[in-house]
């Protein structure tokens, strides 16, 4: 912000609020429009959305997590500094002893409920690998669907999460056969759903943004799989 601006009172406000927070519609459009490019040569879409692991999905073997946009060099030095401080942050998080015990009184007495099933080697699980890459901070996930496969693409983001990159990765897809059936996940946040596999294999996902009924119904009228097993 230049002095000028900030000696007005609008300026002076931004100035003591700090910078407004993403907008997160804005950058799953684009992040939709830059995955198509990702796509299987010859593949026309048919449907696609922004979509993140669901809760309660277990972390895979760092091996099996993908490195979609490592960053060995940054491109300025407030660039270093974001994604040390963003790394630094995750990292503290995990090791706050203050954070496991909250969690663990405000779920006491909840029955923890399965938001996997299947291995590691499963499709279900391979999906759930692949909405885990090691740079999730850097990276928005795109569920697409094609008129031959369901896939899942990753669009790079600013180390400040504001935008999105040029940056794209294809991350995992089947064959629109191999989708079984897709549900609303019941007692989760709104916008999750598992999704199952011809191989039994399922996993919750989660839509962060409003827009994703459109999606939602084309999967479950690909091979009439709404609904899923008992629970």
């Amino acid at each position: 912000m230049r002095f000028s601006e900030l000696l007005t009172w609008s300026g002076f406000k931004d100035w003591i609020s700090g910078p407004a927070a993403p907008d997160h519609h804005a950058i799953a459009r684009e992040a939709r429009t830059r995955a198509k490019a990702a796509l299987p040569a010859g593949e026309r879409l048919s449907d696609s959305h922004v979509v993140a692991i669901g809760e309660g999905v277990p972390t895979p073997p760092n091996r099996l997590r993908p490195d979609v946009f490592s960053q060995p060099e940054a491109r300025s030095t407030s660039d270093r500094w974001l994604n040390r401080a963003a790394r630094t942050e995750q990292f503290l998080d995990r090791i706050n002893p203050v954070n496991a015990a909250v969690d663990a009184f405000d779920n006491r007495g909840e029955r923890k409920e399965q938001a996997l099933f299947g291995e590691w080697g499963s499709a279900a699980g391979h999906m759930a690998s692949a909405l885990q890459p090691r740079e999730e901070c850097h990276a928005v996930s795109v569920l697409l669907l094609g008129d031959r496969g369901l896939h899942l693409v990753h669009v790079q983001k600013s180390p400040d999460g504001r935008e999105v990159e040029p940056g794209i990765r294809y991350g995992w897809g089947v064959p629109r056969a191999r989708v079984a059936w897709i549900r609303k996940r019941n007692g989760a946040r709104h916008g999750t759903h598992e999704i199952g596999f011809d191989d039994g294999s399922w996993v919750s996902v989660h839509f962060p943004v409003a827009g994703w009924g459109t999606l939602v119904e084309a999967l479950a009228n690909l091979n009439g799989g709404s609904g899923g097993p008992a629970r």
